[in-house]
């Protein structure tokens, strides 16, 4: 690895040499570092240092108001640990917005990232904050948020399900949390939770603390656009993984040549469809058409054609006899299906209602889902970084790791967290208990076992 890297120690020297020629030939690119004294007045101990490459400062304005934030453990010779705030483009392409290497998840290293973000990468405001629920990212937000402009810090729902779980031990409960965590209509949410309340008093009881605006998706107001869960960092994660052994320069030049891949690969896909003559991507294109085919099925009583208020009945399918009535109110984006307000899209309901009203779908839209602004957070192109000898000189301190998080351990470096519940997949059949056949418990705490004794524990 040394012969293709460089070792370590000198490629911690080599890394603020090379972020100066990033910045020289991309401008805007922004570096932070976080270091220590060291006895040499010259050298510092690198514990931090945080980055964010110009095209990600200025396409995240033209990407949805959403931050997920994630971080993943460093493997090799020393500890640390990678940060990642990411979003996504209204074609549900991934953008990542920064990065950081830190010293761990404690909260003054959070806070020193996202104070980093706020400061250097952008202002915007109503910006939501998908996280998951760890002490120390928590504490962070509590004494960074205040500093941002009118920002919502919301949960991941596989991060609240499995906590939940933790405390509960209840599989089957745990996957009632996370279907309340998609519903969107207020009724059956409500439904939802007192059914689960009557099951099991303390699960509802833990639930109750924590606002519902920041595990369920109807009590949001669409500032999440959907997003649920840290998927996202997560994607950036896997992608990375290979780079997470690398010496840091490596692993940060690493960050550069695979994001500008992406940059071409999706600025392409956008100005292919623009001259093909398509306003919206791919898939809102499918959503939309789905949506026009379902309202033609749809019967609409209109009440003010000034602020497009109307009542739609959909007829009953699938068996289903009674017809269902939704309320729309189209100036204010907002349908009884929660879809309108949760996607920033108009709903089969509220397409019915522009129909009746010969009104244009496309103003309900939300421009984010359009090929141009597409198009826009792609606008600045990475530049290549030529061999350093047309490196600018660099002036500034010398770097070395701090000995402190120097792995010592024998054996190999682990490379893969520990899996949990979480990674389980949703559609995996509940286990069921080894003597009642009742999902939620084993038979070690199975409470039917006075009525099982002596009977056989095989099924038929």
């Amino acid at each position: 690895m040394s012969r293709i890297y460089g070792d370590w120690e000198g490629s911690y020297k080599e890394l603020p040499r090379w972020f100066n020629a990033v910045q020289w030939y991309l401008p805007g690119t922004v570096v932070r570092y976080g270091a220590s004294n060291h006895d040499n007045i010259d050298t510092y101990i690198l514990d931090r240092v945080f980055w964010s490459f110009k095209p990600f400062i200025d396409g995240f304005g033209f990407c949805k108001p959403i931050l997920q934030v994630d971080g993943t453990f460093l493997t090799r010779k020393y500890n640390g640990t990678l940060l990642i705030a990411s979003s996504q483009d209204g074609n549900r392409r991934i953008f990542p917005i920064a990065f950081a290497i830190v010293e761990g998840e404690t909260k003054e290293a959070w806070e020193w990232f996202f104070f980093n973000i706020r400061s250097f990468v952008t202002q915007q405001a109503n910006i939501c904050i998908i996280s998951d629920m760890g002490t120390g990212l928590l504490g962070a937000l509590r004494t960074e948020l205040p500093q941002w402009c009118n920002a919502h810090s919301v949960f991941c729902i596989r991060h609240v399900a499995s906590n939940f779980n933790k405390e509960l031990c209840d599989t089957e409960l745990k996957e009632k949390v996370i279907q309340m965590r998609y519903e969107l209509m207020r009724p059956r949410f409500e439904r939802m939770l007192d059914a689960l309340r009557e099951k099991n008093a303390r699960a509802g009881a833990w639930l109750d603390n924590i606002p519902k605006e920041k595990w369920t998706q109807y009590y949001d107001e669409g500032r999440r656009y959907g997003h649920m869960t840290t998927n996202l960092a997560e994607c950036i994660n896997s992608v990375l993984k290979g780079c997470r052994a690398l010496p840091i320069t490596a692993l940060v030049t690493a960050t550069y040549h695979r994001l500008n891949s992406w940059f071409i690969h999706h600025r392409t896909e956008a100005e292919n469809m623009i001259r093909a003559g398509h306003i919206y991507c791919e898939e809102l294109s499918k959503v939309m058409n789905e949506n026009n085919r379902k309202a033609s099925c749809h019967v609409v009583r209109n009440f003010s054609r000034v602020s497009g208020v109307s009542e739609v009945e959909v007829p009953g399918t699938g068996g289903r006899r009674h017809n269902k009535v939704y309320t729309v109110r189209l100036m204010e984006s907002w349908c009884d299906c929660g879809e309108f307000q949760s996607l920033r899209l108009p709903c089969s309901h509220a397409v019915a209602t522009c129909a009746s009203l010969n009104l244009d779908t496309a103003q309900f839209i939300s421009p984010i889902y359009r090929l141009t602004n597409i198009l826009k957070v792609y606008g600045v192109e990475f530049q290549p970084v030529p061999n350093e000898e047309y490196w600018p000189s660099y002036t500034g301190p010398t770097f070395i790791p701090n000995p402190v998080m120097r792995r010592n351990r024998k054996g190999r470096p682990k490379t893969k967290r520990i899996h949990n519940e979480m990674d389980e997949s949703q559609s995996q059949p509940y286990k069921k208990c080894g003597l009642c056949r009742t999902p939620g418990h084993n038979r070690k705490n199975c409470p039917n076992t006075n009525i099982q004794l002596g009977e056989s524990s095989r099924r038929m």
